[in-house]
């Protein structure tokens, strides 16, 4: 009996561990960092993001395969050659520090208003709110939080408490990093390809498909 017993739980061991290897991922082990650099009012960010990686993400089910970061940014002040790292500054009658944006202020209370929700809310739900928010170039926290039924009132109050250059200091510096030229950017793995982002931003999930695939040996499934 014990020796069946034994027989039948091995056979289960092994059947959970094909299952598992069968294109399944289980854990943020087996997840694909992709990071999106973009701009709150950015035409080409907003296309994106709500044709593209929302679309790969819902219609390939690949928001268990994806370690989603967001880091609204972009191009912020790179025109303003005197700046400090030709994004932010220190304002010397104010002596504060003060940042520009490329669609000008508004696009940076916004995007700091979107690093708020990234802060505040798990990704997923996070995703969703700025999802919406991007139907329009304006705030739209409150219509678009209340059709989702999110609580943001802790994102508000990171937005009320904290000045914007404040919010939007740690985004910069990763967004600096790469030295971009075009947003929105898309980095798999930490590896930034500037000369494949058209080719990434139009074919999104071929390449994603081949990303996951080099790293885990595995083949989605929505894959071709």
């Amino acid at each position: 009996m014990n020796n069946k017993l034994s027989i039948f739980c091995g056979l289960g061991v092994l059947l959970i561990s094909i299952a598992r290897g069968n294109g399944q991922p289980q854990s943020n082990e087996t997840k694909l960092l992709v990071a999106i650099h973009y701009e709150a009012l950015c035409p080409d960010s907003v296309y994106f993001i709500r044709r593209r990686l929302h679309d790969a993400l819902l219609d390939n089910d690949w928001w268990r395969y994806t370690e989603l970061k967001l880091y609204p940014f972009g191009k912020a002040g790179s025109e303003y050659l005197e700046l400090w790292n030709h994004h932010f500054y220190n304002n010397t009658a104010t002596k504060e520090m003060q940042v520009f944006c490329q669609h000008g202020w508004e696009e940076c209370e916004l995007n700091a208003l979107h690093a708020c929700i990234l802060e505040t809310l798990e990704i997923q739900e996070a995703f969703k709110l700025i999802y919406c928010m991007l139907r329009a170039y304006s705030n739209q926290l409150d219509k678009c939080s209340n059709h989702l039924g999110l609580d943001v009132s802790a994102a508000r109050k990171c937005k009320q408490s904290r000045k914007t250059p404040e919010i939007l200091a740690p985004y910069g510096k990763e967004t600096l990093k790469l030295g971009l030229s075009f947003v929105p950017t898309i980095v798999f793995e930490n590896v930034f390809e500037p000369y494949e982002q058209s080719s990434i931003r139009y074919n999104f999930e071929g390449h994603f498909c081949s990303q996951y695939e080099r790293k885990f040996n595995i083949r989605l499934p929505t894959c071709v």
